[in-house]
């Protein structure tokens, strides 16, 4: 198997750099600190598997997805990051994401990881998997029940539909653009929805 890191921390590099090393049957092919560096040389590459940082500097990890997959259909994907939270989860999997394993993964659990991909399945770190099952999970309060939403994320979700920015929301309820996007989280989690479009469709049509 023919493999590529697109990570900027250089303690990283290292060692997934080991880990593929351990491995007769995959071949580390090229290594990038960026984004930016990495396209479109990568392209050209005849890749199985990428491997990628969500939070590489200038253009994050699920970016650098979206640009490559149409020039690479065939190459399995697997987002590495000291993430779990839900929006970065289902932003990585909507952007064509095969695999989403955490930085803390066991050298064994990532040699898994990347054997599974190329068997056709779909790793996840324990902790994603089980983000991923509570959020399609029903709850008490049905999908898509605004009487969820506190004042204040009703509030965030009106706004949001009159088409104002994050930083517009902010000053108007004079709050830090960071408790804006907290209080946007919440509500996604609540409505059981990964995005702005599908909160606002579950709005319009409540």
């Amino acid at each position: 198997m023919r493999l590529a890191i697109v990570e900027d921390l250089p303690q990283m590099r290292q060692f997934l750099r080991n880990v593929i090393a351990r491995a007769e049957d995959m071949e580390l092919v090229a290594e990038y600190k960026s984004a930016e560096e990495a396209f479109p040389a990568i392209t050209a590459l005849n890749l199985d598997v990428v491997i990628s940082d969500i939070g590489l500097p200038g253009t994050n990890g699920i970016d650098l997805l979206k640009k490559l997959r149409p020039f690479m259909p065939r190459t399995q994907f697997m987002l590495f990051t000291v993430h779990d939270d839900d929006l970065r989860v289902f932003e990585a999997l909507k952007a064509g994401a095969n695999g989403y394993m955490l930085k803390s993964s066991t050298p064994i659990a990532m040699l898994e990881a990347v054997r599974e991909l190329m068997r056709g399945g779909a790793p996840m770190s324990a902790s994603v998997a089980r983000r991923l099952v509570d959020h399609l999970r029903p709850t008490a309060t049905s999908s898509g029940d605004h009487e969820a939403l506190t004042p204040r994320e009703h509030n965030v979700l009106d706004m949001l539909a009159q088409g104002l920015l994050y930083k517009e929301i902010a000053q108007h309820e004079g709050l830090s653009i960071s408790t804006v996007k907290a209080h946007i989280h919440s509500i996604y989690k609540k409505l059981h929805v990964g995005s702005k479009e599908e909160a606002l469709e579950r709005y319009r049509s409540r």
